[in-house]
């Protein structure tokens, strides 16, 4: 690399046979805000000059303690490069920074042979020691009352827990009940539901609440950093964050030698250890504190009036969306891209923006919502091989009732030949079985069978396509997303229609079919990550719905009728919407192949739409490397 000397501070002041010297020696950086250039307690062999940006030097103890702001002729890392001791401070870029680093050979050769160089750092790191050691002896002075302000930041930060919900009222009860306690506490939720708030809620409800609160991630997790912040919380509460990720003896470990300090854990999954249990649902579980939530983003956001400023069917929208990744949090972020879009107007559904924030000419990701409707769902056999001899990849795949049945078979590799041979000659009672109870007057166990004689036990971490079932909670009406455990009876159970089939019991729960609250999971694709959602809509026609022939027929029928609102507002969130033409109620399997035919139909209909959708310059790139599932 050719070094530009005249650039750069302090070796710019060489004579030209010195900088010459120094070439090999040299090094360039660029770091981005945030980045930590320098950890305390490493040990480098390199020091850096700063050519432009700012970096703040921290001193990491019981206290963060701020001990220098560096800009652009400053250099850091020189005592530990001279000595080959660890690095004294923390270094981190407050903007944008770019360095010229020098190693020990080069910092020797110039101490050696430059008066000039070495009385320069002489000078600086003798004005750095003195200036160090007066900062450090006035915040240690200092330390109680900032420890204090940071107690006071934490409980301004974390605010009130928003929501009128029965598991919201539930959970402040348990956070009432658990801060009279001082066992070590596991909370358990998916990310962003509020894990570290509800830790927060707990400490300061209790009577430690004017100790300190202090944070680890499991990422940064050393014994070290552990015992460090044991000492600091003094008798306090500290959260390990992400617990999940660390082996059960350390954490068994740390549980035993943190016997004066609250230990409080969080994790996504319950890890293994003896301590109590918080479960926090996730959002999708309380949809009825969506709009009080929302209501308080925006007010967070600068409008005066929030109620004012949202509509009902954005709300409505809102209200539909699953969330998985990132929950509350992730409500946050849509709510206030929504606020800014708008632009000071009404928050209407095309302000909204789910989803991720996919990187500039890379790959979008393709979705397919595969909905409810009985025989009606052999039409997304036909979708599905419009779009394999289109190459149009299939990334993940979400399901309601039959569209998870289709969905479960085809995301665990069966090829579509395997569907157009089998499903004509499927019978009712291959699925089904007669067992009157005072609930159903069937069961669906046959069916779990089934799957299992095609896709063997598997798991969903087991498919080749990410896939997700939908079914609702019989006692609450809530929708349950299936995204774990056994594919075969996550099928039962969105497939289990009330009235007609036993429900399902899966992790404790009543499940049945999830016609009722997601007819077309559009919104639950577009959760999984997928940047173009295709839904398919195979419910019947409204001209069709007319009071069935038999009691099995009037139930379906009246299925239909109660989705058909919902099938509309989910399908404002779809990129593609496929509706094939089945305007004949059939519930005879032999009709299969009719319909198989109108849903390849109607999908190469709405095929240059679906490339429309996919930038063609990408599109030509990838449908060369891709080969469907055989």
């Amino acid at each position: 690399m050719k070094i530009k000397t005249q650039v750069y501070p302090i070796i710019d002041g060489l004579k030209e046979s010195e900088r010459t010297l120094l070439l090999p020696y040299l090094k360039e950086y660029e770091f981005t805000a945030g980045t930590v250039i320098l950890r305390q307690g490493e040990v480098r062999e390199t020091f850096h000059i700063l050519l432009s940006g700012t970096v703040s030097v921290y001193l990491e103890n019981e206290l963060r303690v701020r001990i220098a702001t560096l800009r652009r002729g400053d250099f850091i890392g020189e005592m530990s490069c001279f000595t080959g001791d660890t690095v004294s401070a923390t270094v981190e870029a407050v903007d944008d920074v770019s360095t010229v680093s020098m190693s020990r050979e080069g910092i020797q050769l110039m101490m050696d042979g430059s008066p000039a160089f070495r009385n320069h750092m002489i000078e600086a790191m003798v004005k750095r020691i003195q200036n160090s050691n007066e900062r450090v002896m006035e915040e240690h002075v200092k330390s109680h009352v900032i420890i204090n302000q940071l107690e006071q930041e934490g409980k301004q930060r974390y605010g009130k827990l928003i929501g009128g919900s029965k598991k919201m009222m539930e959970l402040r009860y348990e956070i009432e009940r658990l801060s009279e306690h001082v066992e070590p506490l596991c909370i358990v939720g998916e990310n962003g539901v509020g894990k570290a708030h509800a830790a927060a809620a707990i400490h300061y409800h209790s009577r430690m609440e004017s100790l300190p609160l202090l944070n680890i991630d499991s990422a940064d997790f050393n014994l070290n950093m552990w015992d460090m912040k044991v000492r600091a919380a003094a008798g306090g509460t500290i959260v390990l964050r992400q617990a999940e990720r660390l082996p059960a003896h350390i954490i068994n470990e740390i549980l035993q030698s943190s016997r004066e300090t609250r230990v409080i854990l969080t994790a996504e999954s319950l890890p293994m250890m003896n301590a109590q249990q918080l479960h926090i649902a996730p959002l999708r579980e309380r949809s009825e504190d969506t709009a009080e939530l929302v209501h308080y983003f925006l007010e967070q956001a600068g409008a005066e009036s929030p109620q004012d400023v949202i509509s009902q069917e954005a709300l409505r929208m809102l209200s539909l969306f699953p969330f998985l990744t990132g929950n509350v949090a992730e409500l946050m972020r849509v709510v206030r891209e929504a606020y800014i879009i708008s632009n000071g107007r009404i928050i209407r559904n095309n302000h909204i923006r789910f989803g991720r924030h996919r990187a500039p000419g890379s790959r979008p990701t393709i979705g397919l919502a595969l909905g409810s409707g009985s025989i009606r769902g052999a039409a997304h056999v036909g979708v599905l091989k419009a779009l394999e001899k289109e190459g149009i990849p299939i990334d993940m795949i979400a399901g309601t009732s039959v569209g998870a049945f289709i969905g479960a078979l085809y995301a665990s590799g069966q090829p579509i030949s395997e569907f157009e041979r089998v499903l004509p000659t499927l019978r009712w009672r291959q699925l089904f079985r007669l067992n009157l109870s005072q609930i159903a007057i069937a069961n669906n166990n046959p069916m779990e069978r089934f799957m299992e004689n095609y896709i063997g036990q598997k798991y969903f971490e087991d498919l080749n396509i990410p896939f997700a079932a939908v079914a609702s909670d019989a006692n609450t009406g809530e929708a349950h997303i299936l995204r774990t455990g056994l594919v075969s009876q996550a099928i039962r159970a969105t497939t289990a229609v009330p009235g007609l089939i036993k429900p399902v019991n899966i992790g404790g729960r009543t499940l049945v079919n999830g016609t009722v609250v997601h007819p077309v999971p559009v919104a639950l694709v577009k959760s999984m990550g997928a940047d173009i959602a295709i839904a398919v809509d195979v419910s019947a026609p409204t001209f069709t719905k007319t009071p069935g022939k038999n009691f099995v027929c009037s139930i379906l029928k009246t299925m239909d009728m109660m989705s058909e609102r919902m099938i509309q507002e989910e399908l404002q969130v779809a990129d593609v919407i496929i509706s094939p033409q089945l305007g004949i109620s059939r519930y005879h399997f032999k009709d299969s192949s009719i319909f198989i035919e109108e849903g390849e139909r109607v999908a190469r209909e709405a095929m240059a739409e679906i490339k429309d959708k996919i930038h063609p310059s990408t599109y030509r790139s990838y449908r060369r490397s891709y080969s469907p599932i055989l």
